[in-house]
């Protein structure tokens, strides 16, 4: 995938993360800070995985699609639970 096309998903992706924020502002407001918390938490984890991965040589082969280990994902999976559950609360 070329840099320019990976900007431009990464782009998308920001963009449909921001609707639900401004929707739940608006209709359920105590939903949506744990979800801004959520979309921040996601945002920084994958932002130091993205760098990390630039920093790597260029992957070579079908093999090196599988990374070594899995990315941490401990905030944002923490930011979630609390978001599901402010909008369980919010049902």
């Amino acid at each position: 995938m070329s840099r320019l096309r990976s900007t431009d998903q990464v782009g998308s992706l920001l963009a449909r993360m921001a609707f639900p924020r401004a929707w739940l502002q608006i209709e359920a407001s105590a939903v949506a800070e744990p979800y801004a918390a959520l979309v921040s938490a996601a945002r920084s984890e994958a932002g130091m995985h993205m760098s990390e991965a630039w920093r790597q040589p260029p992957i070579q082969s079908d093999d090196g699609m599988n990374p070594e280990q899995a990315y941490a994902r401990d905030r944002s999976a923490a930011a979630r639970a609390l978001c599901t559950e402010a909008v369980k609360s919010n049902l």
